[in-house]
């Protein structure tokens, strides 16, 4: 089986530089497949229009929000009313919400609160409400900026760091099926896993996937949820995440 990770992607354009976007899809990407990728702003007057250009070759949907008055910015309440919409429609795991607004720090919580996934990414300055109220936080900046491809949209792709999201999720998988966690609750002890993990693939070790321990890897993965009991470590796939028989 594949743990697959639906991913939206809600871009406040008049925030955010068009100019990252590149970067946030890489980002974005790193978490699973992005079923949604919206930018929001008044782009008739001018406003986020970076997102405009880079709409095509990334494969965006751009919703344009008119402000009735200067200084209301309508896009953030649209925004958060879509991200709403997709959370009770449970069609989405990860909400990656592209600002650096601290206005958006209810709407993460809220979405936590939910059982989600939230993930910022945004610039320097944003608040610490903010980044505080996300699972991670990504900061953008100039020196991630990145040429828009001329043709075919950009694929997501995992972060090249040492094979940190590289091939972990379709191991796991296969290290769960080897224990029939998908029967009764889910939960497998950790000593297992470990086991499990190793003979799906002999060369199997928590370092070459960034981290010293097995447990640590783990708790880095927003799909699955760690508990101790009765002194053993037990994880599984977190219930809502959805799971395709291959």
């Amino acid at each position: 089986m594949l743990i697959h990770h639906r991913v939206a992607v809600l871009i406040d354009a008049e925030n955010v530089s068009g100019d990252f976007a590149c970067h946030v899809l890489r980002e974005a990407g790193a978490y699973g497949a992005t079923v949604t990728r919206r930018a929001y702003g008044d782009f008739a007057q001018g406003r986020g229009s970076g997102w405009l250009s880079a709409a095509a070759p990334y494969a965006l949907d751009t919703i344009q929000v008119s402000s009735l008055r200067n200084g209301k910015n309508f896009s953030d309440m649209r925004m958060t009313i879509d991200a709403v919409e997709l959370l009770f429609a449970n069609k989405v795991d990860v909400f990656c919400l592209v600002t650096s607004d601290g206005d958006f720090t209810p709407l993460a919580i809220h979405l936590r609160g939910a059982g989600k996934v939230v993930v910022g990414i945004g610039g320097q300055q944003a608040s610490l409400s903010f980044r505080q109220s996300c699972n991670a936080f990504h900061i953008v900046s100039q020196a991630s900026v990145v040429a828009a491809p001329v043709a075919t949209p950009m694929k997501p792709q995992t972060k090249a760091k040492p094979a940190k999201q590289q091939g972990l999720l379709p191991l796991l998988s296969k290290a769960f099926k080897i224990l029939g966690a998908e029967k009764d609750d889910g939960w497998v002890a950790l000593s297992n896993l470990a086991t499990a993990l190793r003979g799906a693939d002999p060369n199997f070790t928590s370092k070459s996937y960034g981290s010293a321990t097995l447990k640590k890897l783990l708790a880095q993965q927003p799909s699955l949820e760690l508990r101790r009991h009765e002194q053993i470590d037990a994880v599984r796939v977190k219930p809502g995440i959805t799971v395709i028989s291959a």
